[in-house]
């Protein structure tokens, strides 16, 4: 019975607030995802052009385009729902926290986002995807359909957008960490019964 009890009341919590987290950094990210391909759209970039350069830096592939672009995707997604988790790391410990931080929570995640720009976003980006894109400079990045090529860049015009790409990856992440921290705590709170008492 005493078992059971804990379970219920410390346990469970901690528990919900990690799938509440997950959830969010998962639908957060498709958001986000949403966002970017739209701006591809706009700017006349190949759709996808982010997530074919993200998977073949990491992978170093040569598979075809539309693959490559299939797996930066799920990549990039399985990345948002880690650092939702990881963003509801505290609310985990003291998840009472995450029902009492009220007007806190958009500011918590705003830092958050800011955080995840800072820390991994800018360092793969000058260490990882800069020097790729420097090293691929003929290459040809191209959207193709059944009736032929709709758009393409030269990676080395990629590489003239970098001030670009930094100032909407900023504003971008700060949303994705907003998102994401609201996400958790409308999820936590709808799960939570409310009679539920947390320890």
């Amino acid at each position: 019975m005493k078992s059971s009890l804990v379970f219920a009341q410390i346990v469970k919590p901690r528990l919900a607030v990690a799938g509440s987290g997950l959830a969010a950094g998962l639908i957060s990210s498709l958001a986000v995802s949403a966002l970017v391909l739209l701006v591809e759209k706009v700017a006349g970039l190949p759709v996808g052009t982010f997530y074919a350069v993200l998977a073949y830096a990491v992978l170093q592939t040569q598979v075809l385009p539309i693959d490559l672009i299939a797996i930066g995707f799920v990549m990039h997604l399985a990345t948002g729902s880690f650092l939702g988790l990881l963003i509801s790391g505290p609310f985990c410990a003291f998840p009472r926290w995450l029902s009492s931080a009220g007007g806190y929570a958009p500011v918590y995640g705003l830092a958050a986002g800011f955080a995840v720009w800072l820390v991994l976003f800018l360092p793969v980006t000058f260490w990882v995807m800069l020097p790729l894109l420097s090293s691929l400079e003929s290459r040809l990045i191209s959207q193709e359909v059944p009736t032929g090529e709709v758009s393409s860049i030269a990676t080395g015009e990629l590489l003239a957008l970098t001030d670009k790409v930094i100032a909407f990856s900023l504003v971008f992440n700060v949303f994705y960490g907003l998102l994401s921290m609201m996400l958790t705590r409308s999820i936590f709170d709808a799960r939570k019964p409310s009679n539920q008492v947390i320890i």
